[in-house]
């Protein structure tokens, strides 16, 4: 079952699709011998000014596209198959008390902020349910090779505003939404 009824804020294009050109993207870069870099490309650094998050992440993720036919031509991502073995995150920018210790425990990964690198970026879905500092949610694509530096961060991160999607409550829209994807054989909360 894919869900074409789920798109980020401000995008024209469905989160599977979105997370089908992210999982390209990112197979052709990841190299677990530098998690704080590998997912930080010039090409798709955003602008330091940017005020509106949804265009910030709309524009890297047409811009993405536009860079590589191999990304632009990806298959949508609609079963846990088409992750590659690699996992969702969620992070919650209202949430984070830029205290490093997760851009330590990361080795880099995250930055200071606690943000997960923008070459990961899925989508910015809003979540009018959630409490006020939970509702922009940054979907990212975590690749296998990866997911043991996310999660030290995780694990460090005491505000708790980076966590595995299928860990996210089952309150949060996005999790309803994505739950064909999220089925690993674990329990979704």
């Amino acid at each position: 079952m894919m869900d074409h009824d789920l798109f980020g804020v401000g995008d024209d294009e469905p989160l599977v699709t979105r997370l089908g050109q992210a999982i390209a993207w990112c197979r052709m870069r990841v190299d677990p011998a530098n998690p704080s870099g590998c997912f930080r490309s010039d090409r798709l650094r955003p602008w330091i000014l940017q005020t509106d998050r949804a265009a910030m992440v709309r524009w890297l993720c047409v811009d993405r596209a536009r860079l590589d036919p191999n990304v632009r031509g990806a298959l949508p991502a609609g079963t846990p198959n088409d992750l590659d073995e690699g996992d969702l995150l969620l992070y919650l920018p209202d949430q984070q008390l830029a205290d490093g210790a997760a851009e330590q425990a990361s080795n880099g990964f995250f930055d200071m902020d606690n943000t997960p690198p923008w070459d990961s970026w899925v989508a910015l879905v809003r979540d009018s349910r959630a409490d006020v500092s939970s509702r922009d949610q940054l979907i990212c694509y975590v690749p296998a090779e990866l997911r043991d530096f996310v999660q030290r961060g995780i694990d460090v991160n005491p505000e708790g505003c980076i966590l595995w999607l299928r860990r996210a409550p089952p309150t949060f829209g996005v999790v309803d939404h994505l739950r064909h994807l999220l089925a690993r054989g674990e329990p979704l909360s």
